[in-house]
């Protein structure tokens, strides 16, 4: 049968019919899907809120704490030997899935790390504490300050402590295992152990270019992050790390171009008590970079000083190791052209005696000889510990954290770091060469020197302390001919801040010719350090390269030149 050709008002009925039957079609089908794509949109737009958060909390933190303004973070950096570190790395979880704390997070994906308000706490002003007559302490003068936590307290749960990541290292009860001392240390994306550098500057208007040179003479640049410790009177003096120009006119300028490798902590100048209070705020600055440098507020530096001090820190083939020394005066060292060294010879740690008087005397490291190194390729063992230049691994600053309790200390700093250091095991170097040189003095055109303010100008707000803190000191390294009463010094932490067991103090106050309860030393050290030294106590390197095993060691020096027809004894 043959079907009936569809009229004019057919095929419009149908057409109509077939409209609205694909709309409805369509129609059904967007109601399944609306709700999946709600759902996609609702998932997006959490994912880009998420990721915009974490970029500006990596980016953005203000550092701010105890003053001004701050910030720290990023880096880039070398080496040959990280496969072997990482290998050995412990990864230890908190928590589980990808949210897991782990130091393989922290050493490889987090550098840099800024100091942040939200692992900051309220500490006692040290020097206030100590005051003869706290009555008059000014009313505008803060009894208590925010300060950083120390890394291995606030990161401590990535190694699965409670209390801090020095516990998990041994506390100086023993010695680190290989494994324990490569799980610190971060590494930039590139594969760069990071330096960390602090300065601490009292009113120094040196300090800024410090920094700027610090940044242009390195190799790696990004590796760095610094930490400055800004003592200074805030609303007339300049901080730090303000740059020459607004960095909106000229962000090339290298205090722009680096300030996110920079953390500033600033002090109201009248609150400064000496360096070792100054200091430890740097040591609480550190955020678990692989090395750590500490230099003063007016040095120099020559072209690619970071890899030379890597390198040869490498070459000592120690995990010990710091490489420290008193600085050569810059004047003629350094080639203005090449920015490259031009003098072979650099200071050795090998002088100290006994200063003052009664019972506070106390061992203070004098000149030092300067000459041309007779090892080459190898720093030099030697006895002492500078403050001046300190560069080691990121665990000695964690081990050995500067102590709170010690204002109004200048002479007594250094024997206090380095005989504590000692105890838990680390080994003092002197590099071949200088690569960073000291202005001792800014000469103008007309030859005069320029003053530099000095923390001693607040003696009077902060009298009686400083006697408090030497007898703390002198207790701690075990220096003290007397025993003092804990009424007259503070008595604080001292397990926090006090000696390792890893070796004692008689020993090395035996080996290296100080006669404590006698109160004087053996002179003529410096004839030993240098090649006999190292020919002496090399051999007692241990076999993993975890310091020298002074158990080996039986030297004892003595004066190879005492005086004629004189009594042995104090001279």
């Amino acid at each position: 049968m043959q079907a009936e050709s569809a009229t004019p008002s057919t095929r419009k009925l149908r057409k109509g019919l077939s409209r609205k039957r694909s709309s409805a079609v369509a129609e059904a089908s967007l109601q399944v899907e609306r709700p999946f794509f709600l759902a996609f949109v609702a998932l997006l737009i959490v994912y880009t809120g998420v990721n915009l958060l974490t970029y500006e909390k990596l980016t953005r933190s203000d550092g701010h704490v105890g003053g001004k303004d701050g910030q720290v973070e990023i880096v880039n950096g070398d080496s040959e030997e990280n496969a072997g570190l990482q290998t050995n790395t412990r990864k230890m979880a908190v928590g589980g899935g990808n949210n897991a704390k782990t130091v393989d997070y922290l050493q490889h994906h987090s550098f840099p790390v800024h100091v942040t308000k939200e692992d900051s706490e309220l500490i006692s002003h040290p020097g206030l504490d100590l005051v003869e007559h706290p009555e008059l302490i000014p009313e505008h003068v803060p009894r208590k300050i925010m300060v950083p936590k120390f890394w291995s307290e606030a990161y401590a749960a990535y190694y699965n402590e409670t209390e801090s990541v020095r516990n998990y290292l041994g506390h100086g009860h023993r010695l680190m295992t290989p494994q324990e001392a490569a799980s610190v240390g971060s590494y930039s994306s590139e594969g760069f152990e990071t330096i960390y550098a602090s300065v601490a500057s009292y009113r120094d208007y040196e300090c800024t270019p410090t920094v700027r040179d610090m940044y242009e003479r390195a190799q790696h640049p990004e590796r760095l992050r610094v930490a400055v410790i800004d003592q200074a009177v805030g609303g007339t003096e300049v901080s730090c790390l303000t740059p020459d120009k607004p960095c909106t006119q000229d962000p090339e300028q290298t205090l722009c171009k680096y300030r996110h490798l920079m953390d500033h902590y600033h002090l109201e100048a009248e609150l400064a008590v000496g360096p070792v209070f100054a200091r430890h705020l740097a040591h609480r600055m550190y955020r678990g970079e692989y090395y750590a440098m500490q230099v003063d507020s007016h040095v120099r530096f020559t072209q690619d000083w970071d890899s030379y001090l890597v390198n040869h820190w490498k070459n000592a083939k120690n995990e010990y190791a710091v490489l420290t020394t008193y600085l050569s005066d810059i004047n003629g060292r350094i080639d203005p052209r090449t920015h490259k060294g031009t003098d072979p010879g650099r200071p050795i740690m090998c002088n100290s005696d006994f200063e003052g008087g009664g019972d506070n005397k106390h061992l203070r490291h004098g000149q030092q000889p300067e000459g041309t190194s007779q090892i080459h390729g190898h720093p030099t063992l030697e006895p002492f510990w500078a403050a001046g230049f300190s560069f080691a691994r990121g665990h000695f600053v964690v081990n050995v954290p500067y102590d709170q309790y010690l204002p109004m200390i200048f002479q007594g700093e250094e024997i206090s770091i380095g005989l504590r250091a000692f105890t838990y095991g680390y080994d003092m170097y002197a590099p071949e060469i200088g690569v960073v040189f000291h202005i001792y003095a800014n000469q103008d055109k007309t030859g005069k020197r320029h003053a530099v303010p000095m923390f001693w100008e607040n003696s009077k707000l902060y009298r009686g302390a400083g006697l408090s803190a030497m007898k703390r000191l002198n207790t701690i390294i075990g220096l003290s001919k007397v025993e003092y009463p804990l009424s007259e010094y503070p008595h604080l932490e001292m397990d926090k801040y006090g000696l390792g067991t890893v070796r004692k103090t008689e020993k090395f106050y035996e080996t290296f010719g100080i006669h404590v309860h006698e109160q004087w030393v053996e002179h003529h050290l410096c004839r030993f350090v240098g090649k006999p030294m190292m020919k002496e106590f090399l051999p007692a390197l241990r076999s993993d390269r975890m310091g020298l095993d002074y158990d080996k060691i039986s030297f004892v020096f003595q004066d190879p030149d005492p005086p004629r027809n004189a009594r042995r004894g104090p001279r």
